[in-house]
Parts: C-alpha cells; structure tokens; sequence
C-alpha cells in the first residue's frame, strides 16, 4: 500500500475510533468460501487493519453428530477452523466463534430429529412476507439450551478467541407458539431475555463472553440493564436511516460504554452489484454514533440471504469504507477505486476498482422497492404481477436509461475481473424481464452456466445447487 493510499484509509490519527474493528461473513445461505480465499481475505482485512473476523454459522460447521443438517452443504471442519484461526491470529485478526442460537435455525428444525425444539413445529407465517415458511426459532426451553450447549462445546475449542456470538436476531415465532403462554404471563420481551441469560451463562460456562444482536432488547430498552455486564450488545442497522442514535444511547446509558459494537451492512446482498451509496451513508452513520457513545467495536455485516447470489467484488467498496470510517476518514470514489485495485488486484493493471465502484452505483439509479432489497435484484425474481408493481415505481424511459448505462459498462469489462460483467448481465437480466423482453432459454443457461463457473473459483460446491435453482426463473 502506498503512502496516499494508507493516509486516505487511516489519516494521521495515532489510534483508530474503534478498539475493535470486525467483518463478519455470513457462510450459511448456501456459500461457504474455500479455505484458499478465505486466507486471501484474511490478509487483505490485515492490511485493512481489521482485528476481528465473525465466520456466521447457522449450520456450516461439521458437528460431528449432525451429519444430516450439514452433509450437503461443504461446511468448515474444526481442523480447517483451527486452521484458519491460527492464519488470523499471525496476521492479528482474532476468529470468532459465531453461532447462532435461537432464531435463524430453519436448516436444523426442518428435518424432523430436531423438530421437538421448534417454537412452532408445523411453521408459522412469517411477519414481513406473509408467506408461510417453515420452522426457524427454537422453543425457549431448557432442552433447547442443553442442545446449544452441547454444540458450544463441540465447537468452541477450535478457537482461541475468548468470545463467542451467539446470534439471537429475529425469533420470527416467538411467543406465536409453545411459548405463548409464557409470553402472555410475563411478557415476550421477558420470555426473550431468560433464554438469551440461558445462552449467555453457558457461552461463560465455556470460557468465553458472549455478543449477540441487540435487535429484540432495543425494543424493550428498560431491559438492557438486565444483559450480564461481560456481554457485548451487538447493535445492527443497514439503511442511510437506521436507529443507530437512538439505540447506542439507550445501550451506553445502559452501562456499555466502551463494550458494545455497532453492525453496519456491506449493502451488497439482494442486490447483484451493491448498494454503494447506501453502504457508504450507513457505516458512516454506525461509525460517527458508535463513536460519539463509546463503541468499543464496529462490525461490519456481509449477508448473503436469498441464495446469495451478489458477487465476491460487491464485498470489496464496503471493507475499504468500513475501514476508514473506523480510522475517522472517509474515502472519495476515487480513492476507493483506487484501494480496492492495490488490496485485491495488485498484479493486475487498473480498471477493477473502478469499474466495481460504477457497479455498486447502478442501484441508485432506481427506487429502492423495499429495504434491503435492491429494484433490479427484486425484478429478476419477481413474478409477472410483482413485475407490474415494480414498473409503476419508475418509468419505462428510466428502465432503459439504465440499460444503456449497462451496457456501456459492459464493453468496458471484457479484461477485468469476470464476477463484473457478470453481475452486470444479472441487472441486464432483470432489466429485460421489467421491459418484457427477457432472456431466452440458452441465454439464460449460459448466465447461469458462467455464475455456476465463478462460484466454483472461491466457493465450496455445497450450496450451489440451490442458488442455482432459484436463478432459474420462468417467465
């Protein structure tokens, strides 16, 4: 790294805004890295100045009695994570356990050796999509505990760290279920803290201090006093507008000053080029309020729902931001271009940065359906119906004033990175199924065929099948 570069990330500060300075990688929804990128990552996060690196697991990692869950999904083995948290460790990144625990479980309760456990056994409707989905929250229950800590201690000592995430974001089904009595007595945000003081005490029972996502506790902030005081808050928020004000005054006046972290988003999932502006506003507003209430951590956020279909490159604008704002400074877009070209592709002539920049730009060029989702990712899975409504947001001009800024984006990628005009074919894609135009058949296998090809290069094959699957959309 260059002298300009280092001083555009990290300024001239002495020290960093935030003690701790995390990515956490989702590697449950059907990607799961291969170890050879995963290093690649690893350095380039050293170089970052990143600390902390969270790999999510929901059901990636190979417990050895639960082959049934996993067997499908190429997980990480405790050899490969011992492995890789002694790669971070000599480069001074502490690998932290993250498992979740209570909410996010729908790959272990869908089968029926563990559907005993489930808050609602037959599935539930969920709250945003009215759709009915299958089991995904454990019963809050003393059996559900003994599971988790049975899994804790399976997977616990392959790391070093003494810490471990526990997860506990989003029980769709809580209190709509088996403990729905309970949640009528005492109340659900109080059914909600005694199972999450279960998994905190047994995550101290195996040497480490638990996080978890703040999400349910910031809706009952007379509660937060209650968390044990070796617990880290986790608060998260991936919008230009989320909270973050708001609930890290409520946790530092809770007593975490200088403990909890802030979780911004890399705004690149539901979307096959990045919300760059988005991901900019939202780690800048994380980075100044956790700053301003004495965040010990910021944690970056790299979600991969819906099959995660966004490419690796998508990643890249957000850990570079993510790293300034940690540093206090902000990069322009030709810093960034430029950061992103020296870190990831120092062998290769310049061009990527800034076409992955330009990318992550296309997404603003249109409304915003639903958060976080972005227009063009929303119109390549959507039905003829949502087609419609997605088509009255904006105007058939607009549509195809994007298509000709993609195209022409396009003739200016053949000699890069090939996961850029591949994400820039999905936008077309979904551009041609808005203008009711869309892809023939071998077109859309041959998209399919390359997406297949590129996942294969950085990613385990477990998983892919079901991307795949969900790529192939009927017109």
């Amino acid at each position: 790294m260059n002298a300009s570069l280092e001083t555009a990330l990290f300024g001239k500060h002495p020290t960093p805004r935030f003690a701790r300075r995390g990515l956490m990688l989702d590697i449950s929804r059907n990607r799961v890295p291969r170890l050879a990128w995963l290093r690649e990552l690893i350095d380039a996060l050293a170089t970052l100045r990143y600390n902390e690196l969270q790999l999510y697991t929901e059901h990636t990692f190979a417990y050895r009695e639960h082959a049934s869950v996993w067997h499908e999904a190429s997980p990480l083995t405790a050899a490969e994570i011992r492995s890789l948290d002694a790669y971070c460790a000599a480069r001074g990144i502490e690998l932290v356990p993250n498992q979740n625990s209570f909410g996010h479980m729908e790959r272990w309760l869908q089968h029926e050796r563990y559907r005993q456990l489930a808050e609602c056994p037959e599935g539930f409707i969920h709250p945003v999509s009215g759709e009915a989905k299958p089991p995904s929250t454990l019963h809050p229950c003393a059996e559900s505990l003994e599971f988790m800590d049975a899994l804790y201690a399976e997977l616990l000592p392959n790391f070093t760290s003494a810490q471990l995430h526990v997860g506990g974001d989003e029980p769709w089904e809580l209190g709509k279920g088996r403990s729905r009595a309970a949640a009528e007595q005492i109340g659900l945000a109080r059914v909600y803290l005694n199972y999450m003081q279960g998994l905190f005490a047994r995550a101290e029972r195996h040497g480490k201090r638990a996080q978890f996502w703040a999400d349910i506790i910031l809706q009952h902030p007379e509660l937060v006093a209650e968390i044990p005081p070796q617990v880290t808050p986790v608060i998260w928020g991936y919008e230009a507008d989320s909270p973050f004000a708001e609930h890290c005054r409520a946790v530092a006046a809770a007593g975490f000053r200088n403990q909890f972290y802030v979780a911004p988003g890399a705004g690149n999932w539901n979307s096959f080029s990045g919300r760059l502006s988005v991901a900019r506003a939202n780690i800048q507003l994380a980075a100044t309020h956790g700053a301003a209430h004495g965040a010990q951590g910021l944690l970056l956020t790299a979600w991969g729902d819906n099959g995660h279909h966004q490419p690796w490159v998508s990643l890249y604008p957000a850990l570079l931001l993510a790293a300034a704002a940690a540093w206090g400074t902000e990069l322009s877009d030709g810093a960034l271009a430029q950061g992103i070209d020296r870190i990831f592709y120092p062998e290769q002539p310049e061009g990527n940065g800034q076409a992955i920049v330009a990318l992550g730009q296309i997404d603003a060029q249109l409304p915003q359906p639903a958060p976080p989702n972005s227009f063009l990712h929303s119109a390549y899975f959507a039905s003829p119906q949502k087609q419609d409504a997605l088509r009255e947001l904006t105007s058939a001009q607009n549509l195809q004033l994007v298509s000709d800024h993609l195209a022409a984006l396009r003739r200016e990628t053949d000699a890069l990175d090939p996961e850029i005009s591949l994400a820039i074919d999905f936008n077309q894609a979904a551009l041609l199924r808005c203008l009711k135009t869309p892809l023939d058949a071998r077109a859309q296998a041959d998209l399919l065929n390359r997406f297949a090809e590129l996942w294969l290069r950085r990613s385990r094959p477990g998983g892919l099948a079901a991307s795949l699957a969900a790529l192939k959309v009927q017109d």
